[in-house]
């Protein structure tokens, strides 16, 4: 006895098929192993997975084919991605340290009730290290901008 397989779609009560009317969502790629790049056509950001052996990369939402580049242009990619990481995380560092010294400024500032009161060496030390501070992370910030590659296909 054979048996019956299950339709493809239910009819809703219009008479036409449920899963015809309903948007097709786009999923979304894994974010471990996959390379930001932006499409050329709509400028959306998607994930490309540089281990699929299809030889075109597809953007998700105005599907927009692209070639997909050779194995070492990938590694070099990946490189300067890594790169960009680096310089991120050397410009936020010294960012948030800023903001922390900054706040701790103004609570001693806010507590003190004046400058005067605070004494001039820790006055001037809080003042010169949140100066000193914002610079370092001015001069960071320009070389993560420097380092950034954006990958547009």
């Amino acid at each position: 006895m054979a048996k019956r397989s299950k339709p493809a779609a239910r009819k809703n009560r219009r008479g036409g098929s449920s899963k015809k009317n309903t948007p097709k969502l786009v999923q979304a790629a894994p974010a471990s192993g996959g390379i930001p790049v932006v499409c050329s056509e709509c400028y959306s950001d998607f994930l490309f997975i540089p281990n699929t052996s299809s030889t075109s990369a597809n953007c998700p939402v105005c599907m927009h084919s692209g070639q997909v580049p050779d194995s070492g242009e990938v590694a070099r990619i990946s490189m300067a991605k890594a790169s960009e990481q680096k310089a991120l995380v050397a410009a936020s560092v010294p960012g948030v340290l800023f903001v922390l010294i900054g706040l701790f400024y103004m609570m001693q500032l806010n507590s003190a009730g004046s400058p005067a009161e605070l004494g001039p060496a820790l006055n001037y030390s809080l003042l010169g290290g949140t100066i000193l501070l914002f610079l370092i992370t001015l001069v960071f910030a320009a070389r993560y901008e420097k380092s950034r590659s954006e990958i547009y296909f």
